[in-house]
This record gives structure tokens, C-alpha cells and sequence, in this order.
């Protein structure tokens, strides 16, 4: 027996008629009972007695049925995986992210993810922009988040969010009383900057220099949240971006608005040429999502 003349006597056991049964499988009446018949060419022996107008079956049938039923329940087993599969409710995601993020944004969104999704397995690496790229690109991981992504040939890059600097310093700073701190205001403040040569790095230097005030970081990080946490200690002050430095790690600090904007832009990396799974669809869904609201809340916070 193949495993659609499995279902068509389960269904025949279950109804009792080829009219109900041909109902439940999506055929026709005559279909099942064609189909009825070669199962008993095949089996040698009669599975049903006709009575009226039901289908009785014999106690060979019944035998039959006793090594079909786990068979069927398999089959049952083997549908609500290839569903559950197609709505994204199973699988595996290996994300991959730089700290920053992983700090400020992925605990959140892992949390609601696996709420939604319970049976999902996830995987999530935390490496420096570069590798990051790498790992998308050699198929390490399947999505990636990261701040000012570099082309690649590998990977596809789609911006969602433009994230602010903004400057964060001790409350018994000056500048915590500043409703805007700006390149003049930090002419004699240790700063704690991004690493020389990095994008970010580049803008902030040309904001400086547009209003003649001298770029001279004291500290260059390639982490920022290395930056918050040697403020925090008590030295000098950041400029970073607004969702590290609302991360909720570094409320002992004020974080005042940088001017003039100089944005940082959030990108998804996926790989070129490689069809993402539902699940990790979802993945990247709620987190573009999630971080949206959070940056529409802290800017309609912001005083």
C-alpha cells in the first residue's frame, strides 16, 4: 500500500462511507472506491462488507487498521511540521550582530521572538563590522544588523533606520544642562569618540571643522558601548549614537542631543543569492520593526 491508499482506508475506516470519506480527502466518490478496490486486489482479501449503506469492515480490515493507525498518526506529524515550517513557527536562525547592537536592541527582540515562536532555535554572534559581513557572506549566519555596513559582493544591504549621535556625560557635567550640546561646547571636555578612519568618525570630524571647533578625541573606541561605560567610571564624555546610549545600562548618565545631526544609518545584511527562510523573514521583520518603535519613543521622550 502506498501512502494514498493508507488514507483513503483510514478515512473509509474512520466514516464509515466512500461519500464521506471522498468529502474529507478532496476526491471523488468514485475515486475512493477505485481505490478501495485495488487495495483488495493487492491485500488478497475483502476489507469491507456493504450494509445499509454503510461500509462494515471485516476483521482483516480491523487487523490492517491496528498497523496503519501509527502510520497515519506520522503522516498527521509530518503535515503540521511542513506547516509549521511555512509559518515560521520552527527552524533555526544564527543571527549575527555588532555589539552595540546586541547590547541595545537584540535582547529585546530575542525575548518577543521566541514568546512568538517557542520552538525556534537561534543562534547569535556578536563580532566586530567586518566579520559580521564575513559571516553573512560565507553563510555562517543568516542575517545580520549592524551600523554603516560596507558594500560586499556577497551580501545585500537594506537601510531601515537612521540612528543620532548624541553626547553623553556625568549628570555633574556642564553640559548635562545644555538642551543641545554642540562642536563648541566641547572644545575643553575629554572626549571619547569613535575609532579614527570609520565613517562615523569621518562626519564628526567634518562637523567639528564646518564651525572651526577642533577634533580632538582623547579616547577612540570601536565599540561605543566602551565609550558609555568608561563615562560612566567617571572620565570625560561620548559621542555615540542615541539607541547605545539609551540602552537603559547608563541611567547614572544624562544624554543631551548633538548638533548638527549626524546620522548613523542601521542596515540588514543578507546574503546575495541565497532564498531566506519564513523564520528568519520574521526574525528580521520584528526586529526592524521593534527598533523603529523604540527610536519613535525615544525621540517623542526626548525633551
Amino acid at each position: 500500500m502506498n501512502l494514498r491508499q493508507i488514507e483513503v482506508f483510514r478515512s473509509v475506516m474512520a466514516t464509515g462511507t466512500t461519500v464521506a470519506a471522498a468529502q474529507a480527502l478532496g476526491m471523488s466518490q468514485s475515486a475512493v472506491s477505485i481505490a478501495l478496490k485495488h487495495i483488495e486486489t493487492q491485500a488478497g482479501f475483502t476489507l469491507f462488507l456493504r450494509s445499509a449503506n454503510r461500509l462494515m469492515p471485516t476483521q482483516e480490515a480491523k487487523l490492517l487498521f491496528e498497523e496503519v493507525a501509527p502510520l497515519s498518526l506520522m503522516q498527521q506529524i509530518v503535515n503540521q511540521r511542513v506547516q509549521d515550517i511555512r509559518l515560521g513557527h520552527i527552524g533555526r536562525v544564527r543571527v549575527v550582530a555588532t555589539s552595540e547592537l546586541t547590547e541595545a536592541l537584540m535582547p529585546m527582540v530575542v525575548q518577543q521572538f521566541l514568546d512568538l515562536y517557542p520552538d525556534v532555535y537561534l543562534s547569535l554572534e556578536t563580532k566586530p563590522l567586518p566579520l559580521a559581513i564575513a559571516a553573512v557572506e560565507d553563510g555562517l549566519a543568516d542575517i545580520g544588523f549592524a551600523m554603516e555596513p560596507s558594500e560586499s559582493y556577497g551580501i545585500e544591504l537594506t537601510p531601515f533606520a537612521d540612528l543620532r549621535m548624541v553626547c553623553l556625560c556625568a549628570r555633574s557635567d556642564p553640559l548635562a544642562l545644555l538642551p543641545v550640546v554642540t562642536p563648541r561646547d566641547l572644545e575643553f571636555s575629554r572626549l571619547i569618540c569613535p575609532m579614527t578612519g570609520t565613517g562615523v568618525a569621518d562626519l564628526l570630524a567634518s562637523a567639528f571643522l564646518a564651525v572651526g571647533a577642533p577634533y580632538n578625541p582623547r579616547i577612540e573606541v570601536r565599540f561605543l558601548n566602551a565609550a558609555a561605560r568608561i563615562v560612566q567610571e567617571g572620565w570625560g564624555v561620548a559621542l555615540l549614537d542615541e539607541v547605545t546610549a539609551h540602552s537603559g545600562r547608563y541611567e547614572d548618565l544624562v544624554v543631551v542631543p548633538f548638533e548638527p545631526v549626524v546620522p548613523r544609518v542601521l542596515s540588514t545584511i543578507a546574503p546575495r543569492g541565497r532564498p531566506m527562510s519564513v523564520t528568519t523573514q520574521r526574525f528580521r521583520d520584528l526586529f526592524v520593526s521593534l527598533t523603529q518603535e523604540r527610536l519613535a519613543g525615544l525621540r517623542e521622550a526626548a525633551p
